[in-house]
Order: structure tokens, then sequence, then C-alpha cells
């Protein structure tokens, strides 16, 4: 306890750390709050299971759009100036959620959220950049953990307003403190963030286009290729039912919002309590044991859903899902747990870090992209399980890859 006390401190005595480590846990503060809902909520807007699957594939293309701008523009403007629009572009989409009240404006909403996007990979550059590289598991740990923190009960919590006062306008008050969180993070990062790189200092790299990087990526390093496929089949997976999941389990399984919130608290407790040991594991022993513990994970969690039959069930298969998340190995989305960023960290030099990120991010997108669609049509036209087999399948083959296939670096780069 006491080793992992004294490398909180020392991850966070660096101040951009800080900073951005306390405005995004305030963000999650607040979003936790209904994102857990957020099917629920555009479902009692009057889109089905199949559309809802379109919707967030829609999402993924907007997402996609923004990904290798934001590594470009991460290497070429500089970190700081980038985590300060997006964070603009976060501000907006509230905005559009409460004014409007149907699915399509939910829609556009969307295309501001993923716009956002475009400052992830500022910011994990900015982290990699803030720590030493001995540390960077840890830092990005930190970072995690904290942002964590905030969401332990906070799922819960929202649970019990959507069982008082209904789905919508639970989402939609909730949304409010959305809202102010947002633009109170515009103000902090504009004002207290220091950047890590300079672009002008460097020479070549930062005058690549995105569309010269797409054009490049044949040469990209054939270890960076071993991620971006490991990438594509944990995103496939995760996108193929995530969306679905708090519909599965409050139409199928039968939980309430209250229990559905119980369940996903579990989940923040555990990976939670989990991510600085598995980032301390991580600097230590390898990124490679803590990566191969989420991935393995990943099948078990999906297929536990078929099975689950209850509350009892669908608790201890999302608890192997707090697990995997803990050791901060498996893709998600467009990027990985504390271990997974700190392996490409590690691969890659600082001149180039924001537009590989960016790359990785769109590569895995772009092959996953099908994902919500097949899934929600997998739902509505076979069975509510489908999708989960099909994630499981998709989950074990990234596992397979990556333990074959991905090798450390010896050297890590700075």
């Amino acid at each position: 306890m006491s080793a992992i006390l004294s490398s909180m401190k020392q991850a966070f005595s660096n101040r951009n750390l800080m900073v951005i480590t306390l405005t995004q846990s305030l963000f999650m503060l607040t979003a936790s709050l209904w994102w857990p809902y957020w099917s629920l909520y555009i479902q009692h807007l009057g889109a089905s299971v199949t559309l809802l699957g379109v919707i967030f594939m829609s999402e993924m293309l907007f997402q996609l759009l923004f990904q290798l701008p934001g590594g470009y523009l991460t290497d070429r403007l500089g970190r700081k100036k980038v985590i300060v629009l997006g964070s603009i572009c976060r501000g907006v989409s509230p905005v559009i959620y409460l004014l409007t009240g149907s699915w399509e404006w939910v829609v556009v909403g969307m295309f501001f959220t993923q716009a956002s996007n475009m400052m992830i990979p500022a910011i994990d550059a900015l982290i990699a950049e803030s720590v030493t590289k001995e540390n960077r598991g840890l830092g990005y740990g930190a970072f995690r953990m904290m942002t964590l923190l905030p969401q332990i009960f906070t799922a819960f919590i929202g649970g019990v307003i959507m069982d008082w006062i209904g789905i919508i306008p639970g989402v939609r008050l909730t949304i409010g403190l959305t809202l102010a969180a947002a633009w109170i993070n515009v103000f902090i990062r504009w004002r207290y963030l220091n950047d890590t790189y300079d672009p002008l200092k460097v020479v070549g790299t930062q005058r690549h286009s995105p569309i010269d990087a797409l054009k490049n990526a044949g040469k990209v390093p054939r270890s960076i290729w071993y991620l971006i496929v490991v990438a594509a089949f944990s995103a496939f997976a995760f996108r193929l039912v995530n969306n679905f999941m708090a519909i599965y389990a409050t139409q199928e399984l039968h939980l309430t919002n209250t229990q559905w919130g119980m369940v996903t608290m579990t989940v923040m407790v555990v990976s939670t309590l989990l991510t600085i040991p598995g980032s301390i594991i991580s600097d230590r022993f390898g990124r490679k044991p803590g990566i191969m513990a989420s991935l393995g994970l990943l099948p078990a969690q999906f297929f536990g859903f078929t099975i689950a039959g209850g509350f009892t069930g669908l608790l201890g298969a999302r608890f192997l899902g707090g697990v995997s998340e803990g050791f901060g190995g498996a893709v998600t989305g467009i990027e990985g747990g504390s271990a997974w960023l700190a392996l490409v960290a590690d691969m890659v030099p600082a001149n180039q870090r924001g537009m590989v990120m960016g790359l990785i991010g769109t590569m895995a997108g772009l092959l996953s992209l099908p994902g919500s669609t097949l899934g929600g049509y997998m739902y509505d036209n076979m069975t509510p399980e489908t999708p989960f087999y099909a994630a499981a399948c998709s989950g074990l083959a990234a596992f397979l890859v990556f333990t074959l296939f991905v090798k450390e670096p010896k050297t890590k780069a700075d």
C-alpha cells in the first residue's frame, strides 16, 4: 500500500497530470450519471434496436473523421491547443441534447461529441511526456484511476434517478450537470495546462498531413500493425454489444435501472482498485502480461451475458469486465487502458506519437465500424444473445493475435 501511495504522489507531483486528471474527473462525475442509460434514452425517443445500431455506427463515423486530424494537429499545433479546442466541442454537444428532443438531433449532438475526441491523441501524448518513460504506465494508470473514482457511485445514483423520475427527464437533468462541468473544464485547461511539445523545434514530421499519414500507412512498423489488428478485434467485440448491454439487462433479464446501476458500480469499483496495481506491474514487469490478462477476460465477460439468467449472473459477468479494465490492456473504443497506451508510447518517438496514436485509432475504428449496426441487426433479427456470442469470438481473436505476435520494444522511446 505504501508503494502505491508513494507512486501516486510521484505521479501527481506533475501539474499537467493533475490538471488533466481533475478536469476529466469532474466531467466523468456528471456524465457517468447518464451514460449507462443513453441507449435506453434514445430508444425512448423512438429508435428501434436496429436503428440504434445505425445511430451508433454514425457516431463511430464521426469519431473516425477526427482521429487522424486530431493526431496531426497534436503534432502540428502542440498538445494544449488541441485539448482546449476539443474541450470546447465537448461543451457544445450537451447544449444540443438539452435544446432538442428527438433521436435525429441526438445524432447532431454526437457529431460534436466525437469532434471533441480529436483531443484524445493530445491527452495521451501530454501524459506520456509529463512523466518519465519508466513511469508511463503509472502516469496513465493514475489518470485512469482518478477519472474512475467519481464513477463508482454515480451509475447507481443515476439508476435511482431514472427509476424515480423516468428515463427521459432523468437523462436530461443529468446532462445539464455535464454541460456545466464541460465549460468549467474549458477554462481550467486553457488557464493552467502547460504544453509539453513545441512543434517549431521539430522538423519534418510535423508537416505531414493526415492524407500523408494514410498514404504512408504501409511504412508503419509491423509491430504497430499488429497492435492495429488487436485493437480492431477488441473494438469490434466492444461495439457489437456495448450499446445494447443496458437494453439486454433491463428488457431480457428484467433488471431495474437501479440494479443495472449497481452492476455498473461494481465494475467501477473493481477496475478502480486494480488500476494502480496493474499500472505498477506494467512498469516493473512489462506491458504484455497485463494486456494479455485484459484481453483474455473479454470473451469470458461477453459469453457470461448469455448464461447470466438474472442479476447475480450478470454481476459476475461484468465483474470479469471490471478486472479486464483494471489491468488496462483491452481496447474498448478508440484507445486502450493504461498498459496499452504505455506500450504504444514505448514504441513511438515523441515527434510521431500524436499521429501514430491517431492512426491506430482510425484504422482500428474503420475495421470495427460495422460492429454497432451488425450487433443491432443480430439483436433484433436473430436472438438477443447472438451479438454476445460474436463479441466473445472477436475478443478471443484479439487475445490470440496479441499473445502470438506482439513483442515489447527492447528500448523505450523518449
